[in-house]
């Protein structure tokens, strides 16, 4: 008899803790599965495709990794992807949002959102100290 009370115990903290998720709202995504590989790889693109206001030349955005991923059921799939990229030679973060319908053609992606992350902290503490700071000039007497 304990060890059934046991196991329907460590049963119910099992299911306490594992909340299921919210109908409609987003879950993780496995960052290895080939939907999300092709919606990141949309993501970066697209992202390289437009051009930053006032310029005429395209960043060049290559995707390094996926670092995590998100999946929302809606009319298709939005996945909000922590994309790792370098970016005209610089490794920075973003984070996109791609909308996937299936039905649509020829292209079913759409990007909805890209963000860029910012330096944390210690990676700015890092880059000041890296960089000489700028000297003034010697005075001159008077």
């Amino acid at each position: 008899m304990k060890p059934l009370l046991l196991a329907v115990a460590v049963a119910v903290a099992v299911c306490a803790v594992a909340a299921p998720p919210l109908p409609g709202g987003f879950s993780d995504a496995d960052p290895k599965s080939s939907e999300v590989k092709a919606a990141a790889a949309f993501a970066v693109k697209a992202a390289a495709a437009a051009k930053p206001d006032g310029t005429d030349k395209a960043p060049e955005i290559r995707l390094k990794s996926i670092v995590a991923a998100r999946a929302q059921v809606v009319a298709g799939i939005n996945y909000q992807l922590h994309l790792r990229v370098r970016s005209n030679g610089t490794e920075r973060e973003a984070d996109a949002t791609v909308w996937w319908q299936p039905w649509r053609r020829p292209d079913p992606f759409q990007l909805t959102a890209w963000k860029w992350r910012e330096a944390s902290a210690a990676e700015n503490n890092a880059a000041a100290e890296a960089k000489p700071s700028p000297q003034k000039p010697p005075a001159r007497p008077r």
